[in-house]
């Protein structure tokens, strides 16, 4: 009687694992460490922002780093570009964290006006994703008051100075400060101001019509926005006849 050989059982494994992979796509292979080159990146929080002209924005900017898996990405280098008008963001390189998040925190430059700040992969070479968070910086509280017209000058009994009245606000880095009231007030002459209160337009000035009074000799006017440095301002008018 002859005995049959059994085949081999390796063939049979061959076939199953071909099979499998001609029918669908169960059998991936996994991503390589921190996604590769073939990473998306992604703003997640922090656009949009308003602040003050040298103070750090409220909210942290946060962007994403995900695999072509759609899965976190750590260890990615995420860069941060900015112009030095825009002020400084720390780090300027950040780390992606297990949630495939790179963080970092802006605090704004001594310009007002709108800025931006670009985040890219800086551990690709090439193109890679952009993400572009814009920041809108205000000037900051009203640090001085300063003189923009004369601040002496002859006049006539009952009209108006030639050169009216100009003051100006500023901040602590010069920048002009809007809608800051300025109070007028006469202190000598028994003149008058069209407006006892004015306040400062985008330029940081602000005038009034200073019309004196009937006497002869030194008339004054002030103009004060409270303790800051250069205030009060003070106006004086000679009138002689």
């Amino acid at each position: 009687m002859i005995q049959s050989t059994p085949l081999p059982r390796w063939p049979l494994f061959v076939f199953a694992i071909a099979g499998a992979l001609g029918c669908g796509s169960d059998l991936l292979l996994p991503d390589p460490p921190g996604g590769g080159d073939n990473v998306a990146l992604s703003m997640v929080d922090g656009d949009d922002q308003i602040g003050t002209v040298g103070e750090r924005l409220p909210n942290p900017l946060v962007v994403e780093v995900r695999t072509a898996r759609d899965l976190p990405a750590p260890g990615r280098k995420v860069a941060f570009v900015f112009t030095p008008s825009a002020g400084a963001v720390t780090p300027d390189t950040a780390i992606s964290n297990d949630d495939g998040q790179a963080i970092a925190r802006w605090e704004l430059g001594t310009q007002p006006g709108p800025h931006s700040v670009q985040a890219r992969m800086a551990d690709i070479e090439g193109e890679s994703d952009v993400a572009e968070f814009s920041a809108e910086a205000r000037p900051a509280a009203p640090d001085t008051l300063s003189p923009q017209s004369p601040q002496s000058q002859p006049g006539r009994r009952g009209q108006e100075v030639n050169s009216p009245p100009v003051v100006r606000v500023t901040d602590r880095y010069g920048n002009p400060v809007p809608g800051v009231p300025v109070a007028w007030s006469v202190t000598s002459g028994q003149g008058q101001v069209s407006e006892p209160i004015t306040q400062t337009a985008d330029d940081g000035t602000t005038s009034v019509k200073w019309t004196l009074g009937s006497r002869i000799g030194i008339h004054k006017l002030t103009a004060a926005i409270g303790p800051v440095y250069g205030s009060p301002v003070a106006f004086t008018a000679t009138v002689l006849f």
